[in-house]
Order: structure tokens, then C-alpha cells, then sequence
């Protein structure tokens, strides 16, 4: 086997330069490898070195290994040894994903969906420690289809500095988020989980009796602003959740929440009962009482839609866009970047992206561990 350092790249056009150093760090075999059990074994005798470009960086794009199928996807995710799935049957997406290989389902179905900068699920009581992205097929030249990503302790920094008694606010009281679900999925938004899916159970008194375990709130037959799209639809509001963390094995305050996500769920979620999109959530803007409808600050005080607009722009300007190759494989801590899904205009079906998310066993998520959920 090579070395490692035969197998870093630098100063490739994906990678941007933050905190002096290469982001992402870029791992290519020199020479191609014959299987993904290569893969596999390249990953299990360079762990340390990775997982600690993983810490310092925030983000690894492996590219040019033989991993052409969900199965071998699967294959290469479970080489880090540890890591526990977080399946999508177990998790607390807002998103409609479907389940490919054993650890691997696809990413947000709705073409709307995962288009603004955000932590996976950071907006509910159980959230991935890491995510790993598979390009199975890169989007036509021209067409679009990257992944943004951009370091959550820059924008947190940044953020700070402009507005620190909104930074206050987040680390003192911390969120609540409403989430709007009705009894059956909604693959053509973004955030159209089912309450069904979303909290795994079949009746309303099994929902009841989880949202009460968990410190919910929550009303039968409310919609966004009063609306009633009938009884078999739920509004619930999260227990109070951290908005900022600080990563583990480090000291760095990331800005860990789902508050810039929410200029576009206000956006959807205004338009319950209304099948697809309608609206551009990089363009479009709601208004306060939409934000207000949709999150709040752990107190009860309104969260100013100016700053998160202000914090939506600041992600975009440091953001790193990763232009897929088919086989790629970025590997994200979920606490140091955020991510966003690009546009792209061609036709469904020109571009597939998979995604694993899973947990270090030492994980905690809202105080549980998270593995144990």
C-alpha cells in the first residue's frame, strides 16, 4: 500500500482556503485500486490520519475510488468501525428519502428541499455526529448539482461579530422549532415527511404518547397561521434545543441549528395542502410571521428574519462548492460544516447522490445517548 501522503490532493478547484488551511482535504489514490474492498482497506490502515483531517479540516472528498454502487457505498462506509447508523427509519429528517443498501438511502427527494445552508436534523432531539455523500452520477456539464459546504465555526465568528446579542440569545436560550406534518408523505417538498414516518408510529395516541416522552407540544388539525387542513394534521414544537455547540475533541463553537434552513421551510410550509414547490427558496423571502410560525427562541422571543437572511449570505459567501465526479465521496463532520444541495436544470434522473448518516459511539443528542435512541 502507498503512502498517504501519495494519496493527498492540494490546490484542487473544489478546495478553498480556511483558517490556512485546504478545505476539503482531497484524498486520491495515484495509482487506481481494483475494488471497493481496497477502499475499504485503505480507509482501516489510514483511520487516524483521516479521522484527524476530518477534525481539523471538516470535511474529506475521496475521489477516484472504485465505488460505482450503493452496495459499494455501503461497503466503504462501514469501514470506519465505530460509527453507528443512523437510519432514516430511526432519524427525525423533515425530508422523504428512500432506503437503497442496508446503511444508504437517497438524499431529499423534493427537488426544493436542502437548498439553504444547514445542519443535518439539527433541528430535532436526534441528529448524526457525520454525514457521508456518494455521487453515483454527476449532473450533465451546465446543468448545476453541486454540494455546497461551508465551516459552521466561520459563520458562527462571523455572526458574533456583527450581531453578538443574537448570538447571545441563541447560546442563553437556545430554539424551538415547529414542524407542520400531515398523515401521509409529500415527496414533492422538501420538508414532507409524514408525522407518521417522522416519529415512527402508525396512530395518533402512539404519536401522543412519544411527543409527550420527548417534551413536545403539539395540536391535531392546525396549520401554519390558524390554517385547518383537517384533523388527521399535526403541528407539534420541539423541546428547547441547543443553537450553538461546540464540536467534540475541539473548541470550536460551531453554529449548530436550523434557523438559516428556516427562511425556506416558512416558505413551504405556507403552502400546506399545496402539492410541489411554487416558490425559490434562494430567492424568495418570508416574512417575519413566517419565521415566527416556524421557529422561536427558546424564551419565546421572535428570532429577526433580517439576521438569519444576513447569516444566509455569509454561509454563501464563504461557501466551497464540491463539483461531483461519479464515485466521489465527501465525508462531513455534521457539527464543523453545514451543507446545501445546488440547483441543477437538468431532467430527474441525470444526477444521483446518496447519503449515510451515522454516529460516534460517544455521541450525545440532547443529553441521550444517541445510538441508545
Amino acid at each position: 500500500m502507498l503512502s498517504f501522503e501519495a494519496f493527498v490532493v492540494d490546490n484542487a478547484p473544489d478546495q478553498r482556503v480556511v483558517g490556512g488551511a485546504q478545505v476539503p482535504f482531497i484524498l486520491s489514490p495515484p495509482e487506481p485500486l481494483a475494488s471497493s474492498a481496497e477502499a475499504s482497506d485503505f480507509v482501516r490502515q489510514y483511520r487516524s490520519a483521516i479521522d484527524k483531517a476530518l477534525q481539523d479540516r471538516g470535511a474529506v472528498l475521496f475521489r477516484g475510488f472504485p465505488l460505482d454502487t450503493p452496495d459499494d457505498f455501503d461497503t466503504f462506509v462501514r469501514s470506519w468501525e465505530g460509527w453507528k447508523d443512523l437510519s432514516y427509519e430511526r432519524s427525525m429528517s423533515f425530508a422523504v428519502r428512500h432506503k437503497l443498501s442496508n446503511r444508504i438511502c437517497t438524499t431529499n427527494e423534493g427537488k426544493s428541499g436542502g437548498l439553504v445552508f444547514h445542519h443535518e436534523q439539527a433541528q430535532t432531539p436526534l441528529w448524526p455526529s457525520h454525514v457521508f455523500f456518494c455521487c453515483l452520477l454527476p449532473a450533465q456539464p451546465g446543468d448545476g448539482g453541486a454540494t455546497g459546504i461551508v465551516s459552521s465555526d466561520l459563520v458562527y465568528e462571523e455572526l458574533k461579530k456583527r450581531h453578538p446579542e443574537f448570538i447571545q440569545a441563541c447560546e442563553t436560550h437556545g430554539v424551538r422549532y415547529t414542524v407542520y406534518a400531515g398523515a401521509e408523505q409529500d415527496a414533492s417538498k422538501g420538508a414532507g415527511r409524514s408525522w407518521k414516518s417522522f416519529f415512527h408510529v402508525d396512530t395518533k395516541e402512539e404519536c401522543e404518547t412519544k411527543m409527550k416522552a420527548g417534551g413536545w407540544e403539539w395540536e391535531w388539525g392546525v396549520g401554519p397561521s390558524g390554517s385547518k387542513p383537517g384533523p388527521s394534521f399535526l403541528k407539534c414544537v420541539t423541546p428547547v434545543l441547543e443553537a450553538v455547540k461546540i464540536a467534540p475533541g475541539s473548541s470550536k463553537k460551531c453554529f449548530f441549528n436550523q434557523l438559516i434552513a428556516t427562511t425556506a421551510n416558512a416558505l413551504e410550509f405556507s403552502r400546506v395542502g399545496v402539492h410541489g414547490g411554487g416558490y425559490d427558496p434562494l430567492k424568495d423571502i418570508p416574512n417575519q410571521d413566517g419565521i415566527d410560525a416556524c421557529v422561536s427562541f427558546g424564551n419565546g422571543d421572535s428570532i429577526p428574519l433580517d439576521i438569519l437572511l444576513e447569516a444566509k449570505e455569509i454561509c454563501e459567501e464563504h461557501a466551497i462548492d464540491v463539483c461531483w465526479k461519479k464515485g466521489d465521496v465527501v465525508l462531513i463532520s455534521n457539527y464543523l460544516m453545514m451543507h446545501a444541495r445546488r440547483p441543477w436544470n437538468g431532467p430527474e434522473g441525470t444526477r444521483k447522490v446518496l447519503a449515510s448518516l451515522v454516529a460516534e459511539e460517544n455521541c450525545t443528542s440532547f443529553g441521550k445517548p444517541l445510538v441508545a435512541l
